[in-house]
């Protein structure tokens, strides 16, 4: 495989051109000529390509068995695609053909194992040393660890590479780069940085892996995380990442007036301008499920009686409309009196009250709710932990 340098604006370089550079400085050619070295060193081992993998197949299956749609191997068989293979792609293939390696696979009765299976573990194999080797290149200190800075410069380099990603825009890169691999510091993130032996056989780096066939539909570019698709389609249940820090901030300040009027707009589900006792119904509703099946509380716990309390809270300036003038027809009345229980909650009356918090909260958290609803006994006990 030819190896080459690559200067940070993308062009090749001669390796041996900077030799005597003698003041490396970040991203500067000494420390990239480092970086290919340390690749020349670790490609001693041979990462079989596409067509190779394809003639190993045809030599197993030239030399195994094959019975619905299995080809199995013995290990006779097995040296012989060995020694053909050394033929053709020289020495460096013994490793894959050794025979403790042969002895890993389970055998039936006549000694074979399945070549579909050892095929399958070539695959693996490639993969899995390719992934190490490009992540390795990013590995400048070779701490074995990947910073988060580290690994948004290995997502950016790969975009080249994938077609699906081919139509990003300069400008649009960086922040591309900082979400994608908040999936990868999820899964196997510690303290800012992720270990690349976690990352060689990752799931999560297969995803991303997985763009680079060209061949995806349009559903499995929608439901890849690091789908530009994804990126850029909106979707009602989905948040970028400014949306996100959005949401920490009116979280964390919920009685802040920037806050109430972020989660105005969530509550406010008619978008009528004020919430009204059947919004508040509406998300407690949820809140009282996992009350019941998650908190494992008392199931006779009314959400009607919350609603009200909740309402007795905010004192609402709207909180009742005039009971209807005598004589008017029962129709009339029985209109009336549903809108009499109609109040209306309006960003005022949540900032009057100076209790939009813990309106806010009780309302999409039940461990909020739960804190809410036992304060007096929870006051208690930090009394008692006190005294």
């Amino acid at each position: 495989m030819q190896l080459y340098c690559v200067y940070s604006n993308g062009r090749s370089a001669d390796c041996g051109a900077a030799a005597n550079t003698q003041k490396a400085k970040p991203q500067s050619l000494r420390l990239l000529v480092e970086r290919e070295a340390r690749r020349r060193k670790d490609q001693e081992t041979l990462l079989l390509s596409e067509e190779e993998l394809r003639n190993i197949w045809f030599l197993m299956k030239e030399m195994g068995v094959e019975t619905n749609g299995e080809v199995r191997i013995n290990y006779d068989g097995f040296s012989q695609v060995l020694v053909r293979c050394r033929e053709c792609f020289g020495p460096q293939i013994d490793p894959y053909f050794k025979a403790s390696l042969f002895l890993k696979f389970e055998r039936d009765n006549n000694g074979c194992i399945s070549a579909n299976q050892f095929l399958n573990y070539l695959n693996l194999r490639t993969s899995m040393h390719q992934n190490r080797l490009e992540l390795s290149a990013f590995d400048l200190g070779n701490t074995g660890n990947l910073t988060t800075e580290q690994l948004e410069e290995y997502v950016k380099s790969l975009v080249s590479q994938v077609p699906a990603l081919s139509d990003i825009q300069p400008d649009f890169l960086d922040h591309y780069g900082r979400i994608a691999v908040r999936k990868l510091l999820f899964f196997h993130g510690k303290n800012g940085c992720v270990r690349i032996r976690d990352l060689v056989n990752s799931i999560v780096l297969q995803e991303l892996n997985e763009l680079k066939n060209n061949q995806l539909q349009e559903h499995q570019l929608i439901s890849n995380w690091f789908s530009i698709q994804v990126k850029r389609q909106p979707a009602r249940d989905e948040m970028d990442m400014l949306a996100f820090t959005d949401f920490v901030l009116a979280w964390d300040h919920r009685s802040h007036p920037a806050a109430i009027k972020y989660f105005f707009d969530i509550f406010d589900l008619k978008k009528q301008g004020y919430i009204s006792p059947a919004e508040i119904y509406t998300f407690f509703k949820e809140i009282h499920y996992m009350w019941v099946h998650v908190m494992n509380e008392y199931a006779d716990l009314s959400i009607y009686d919350v609603v009200d309390e909740m309402l007795d809270m905010v004192k609402p300036k709207v909180f009742a409309l005039p009971m209807p003038a005598p004589g008017c027809a029962v129709l009339c009345c029985v209109v009336i009196v549903r809108e009499q229980i109609t109040a209306r909650i309006t960003p005022e009356d949540l900032a009057v009250s100076g209790m939009s918090g813990i309106f806010f909260s009780t309302l999409s958290d039940v461990k909020q709710f739960y804190d809410y609803n036992y304060r007096e006994n929870l006051m208690h006990q930090d009394d008692d932990s006190g005294s």
